[in-house]
């Protein structure tokens, strides 16, 4: 008996996932009308695709348009409300617009829904500071330092927290250790 090839033809979902993947390349290239485009397609093709929706948040948020950015972040947490990612997208989106409290609610959520997510309790805890709520910021801070202690900023802002509520000493160690990543980074720049 001989065996008939059959063509088989992508799902809604692979088209969507092909589309989205050629909106993230023009979005790298900076080619955002083009990746609006690709955007359209998937969802028009899947209308639930939730990571569709957070790519677009990005490119209006690179465009400087933080409103639909934050129309296309709430579709996609909507979709998918576990996502820390499109939490913390929302929360940068709503620190743009100097609404820190609506930010504060997306960065909690976000490390919520990913209690690993460094840069996550970083805007979390940098967000506090700027309300001057420190023993929260310091607080926030610990965690992404614990996450990622790479990350220099976050020793920077906590160091300062500290040092706003007289704590010399935390202050100092964490400034040393920001200033030994420093080190670290320009031997590997100088080193390549």
């Amino acid at each position: 008996m001989m065996k008939v090839k059959t063509k088989t033809t992508p799902t809604q979902k692979q088209i969507a996932q092909d589309y989205l993947a050629l909106a993230q390349k023009y979005r790298g290239q900076g080619r955002f009308t083009k990746a609006i485009s690709a955007l359209r397609i998937a969802l028009n093709t899947l209308p639930t695709y939730a990571e569709a929706y957070n790519e677009l948040g990005l490119i209006h948020r690179k465009l400087g348009e933080s409103g639909q950015a934050i129309e296309a972040y709430q579709k996609a947490l909507k979709l998918n409300p576990k996502s820390a990612t499109t939490a913390l997208n929302l929360g940068i989106c709503y620190l743009y617009q100097e609404k820190e409290d609506r930010a504060l609610v997306h960065f909690k959520k976000a490390v919520q829904n990913d209690p690993k997510y460094a840069y996550a309790f970083f805007n979390l805890g940098s967000t506090y500071f700027d309300q001057g709520k420190y023993p929260l910021a310091i607080e926030a801070l610990e965690k992404a330092i614990h996450l990622d202690p790479t990350y220099i900023a976050s020793y920077e802002i906590c160091a300062m927290a500290h040092l706003i509520l007289n704590q010399k000493d935390k202050a100092e160690e964490l400034y040393k250790k920001s200033e030994g990543f420093k080190r670290q980074a320009r031997l590997k720049n100088v080193i390549g």
